[in-house]
């Protein structure tokens, strides 16, 4: 094997990709210090002076709501000695002062104070030491996201069939907008990054428990269609650029002009503030509401290379190693809306997506497994082959069973791609050297 892309075959991947510290440390040079990511959300900093610390791969960074409301992320790193001039996960300030010796910079970024500067000399030029800004910035529906290039290929371009289902997720509320005021549930485990993907084939064997329980409470007739098979009206889409989806609305889809006659949409509640709701949302959309909130109840997006749209959840991943990943995931209230139906949000989200829930530790568990096994690398091919015919839709796009690995296959040749850009330095080891310089120049 010649390079990283020799690793990925159209039915298969070789499994060091998994496994490989190498593999990781060219992970973040190629793909997280290159292509756009998922940084945080409008919500977070709503604010002038608000602000909130997160990762770009290892890098910390800073990001800080202007006095003038734009948006703006630092790398959280004096320009003095390099220390950390932020240190609280969010908060409000005018100014960020370097614990170490006195720096200061303003909300912007700008450093606007250096104690004692007649040392300095004359030719000390404060303009020029503000914080270091991350190179491009953009926002999708409130999603704030980042690219260490200096330029490439544009944050529109990058999302291309993505974001629609941005914006559906959002629509969910009247306003169009959703906040992450509810908290978070942060976890990590001992795991490859790239398994947290959209995987409709291991719903009944995974999260068997979760189907029983949903069968216990609600009878048998909840249950049904709540698994995928491969009869299932559920679809799996690739959507380009490693975006994927699982598309779990297809009963919905049968249901939505029967729905469409009623005054409460499926899935809402028919008590006072389901039926305030609604009124809201017919306000807002029209004859469209039904619709929009279909599509919004679950949009189940993965975002490559590191955000997912998951029911009333957003996801981030970020890697810490070969085998290790943080994941953390946010409840997204809905702006505009009865407590009600944010209360039942929250409920729903602690009841599979947290850290004690009945869902993600399934998963995680499952992860922890993968990487155990992976360690056993006799035969080290493993197989993505299911649904290998998928039916491609236009406009990038192709559509399979939710059980078929389209999402899988999507996420890895955008994995090619990106590592193409670079392959190992040992032209015979298929276990992948360390991809060239951090700074080499974008050719995507």
């Amino acid at each position: 094997m010649s390079g990283y892309a020799d690793l990925i075959q159209r039915d298969r991947v070789h499994s060091t990709i998994f496994t490989s510290e190498d593999i990781y440390q060219a992970e973040l040079t190629n793909i997280f210090y290159r292509y756009w990511v998922y940084v945080a959300h409008e919500s977070e900093v709503p604010n002038p002076g608000d602000y909130a610390v997160k990762w770009i791969g290892e890098k910390q960074v800073i990001v800080s709501r202007r006095a003038d409301g734009e948006i703006g992320i630092f790398f959280n790193r004096c320009r003095h000695r390099g220390a950390t001039v932020c240190m609280d996960a969010y908060g409000s300030a005018t100014f960020f002062r370097c614990p170490y010796h006195g720096w200061t910079y303003d909300s912007a970024g700008s450093l606007v104070g250096v104690p004692y500067p007649s040392r300095y000399g004359e030719g000390f030029d404060k303009s020029a030491l503000g914080l270091a800004r991350v190179p491009r910035v953009g926002t999708s529906s409130g999603f704030i996201f980042a690219s260490l290039a200096e330029d490439g290929t544009t944050l529109e371009e990058h999302l291309g069939n993505a974001v629609g289902y941005l914006a559906d997720f959002a629509n969910g509320s009247p306003t169009g907008t959703v906040s992450l005021t509810a908290g978070a549930s942060k976890s990590f485990f001992r795991g490859n990054w790239k398994f947290v993907g959209m995987d409709g084939y291991h719903t009944n064997f995974t999260h068997k428990t979760v189907l029983d329980l949903r069968q216990r409470k609600s009878g048998p007739s909840a249950a049904r269609g709540a698994g995928n098979t491969d009869k299932s009206l559920n679809e799996s889409w690739d959507l380009g650029n490693g975006h994927c989806r699982l598309d779990l609305t297809g009963r919905d889809k049968v249901e939505v002009g029967a729905a469409s006659t009623t005054s409460i949409a499926a899935g809402i509640p028919d008590t006072d503030g389901g039926r305030t709701y609604m009124r809201l949302m017919d306000e807002a959309y029209g004859d469209e509401s039904r619709e929009v909130i279909r599509r919004s109840r679950d949009v189940h997006i993965h975002v490559w290379p590191n955000l997912q749209l998951i029911g009333p959840s957003i996801r981030t991943v970020r890697p810490l190693a070969a085998g290790r990943t943080e994941v953390i995931c946010y409840p997204a209230m809905l702006d505009g809306v009865p407590e009600e139906i944010n209360t039942a949000r929250v409920r729903s989200f602690e009841w599979f997506n947290g850290v004690a829930g009945f869902g993600s530790p399934d998963d995680t568990e499952i992860f922890e497994r993968n990487q155990i096994g992976l360690q056993a690398d006799y035969r080290p091919w493993l197989v993505l082959a299911r649904g290998l015919e998928a039916e491609p839709r236009g406009n990038g796009s192709s559509v399979g069973n939710v059980t078929d690995e389209v999402p899988q296959r999507a996420q890895m040749r955008a994995w090619k791609t990106a590592m193409s850009q670079a392959g190992p330095t040992n032209d015979a080891d298929a276990t992948g050297k360390e991809a060239g310089a951090a700074d080499r120049e974008v050719t995507r």
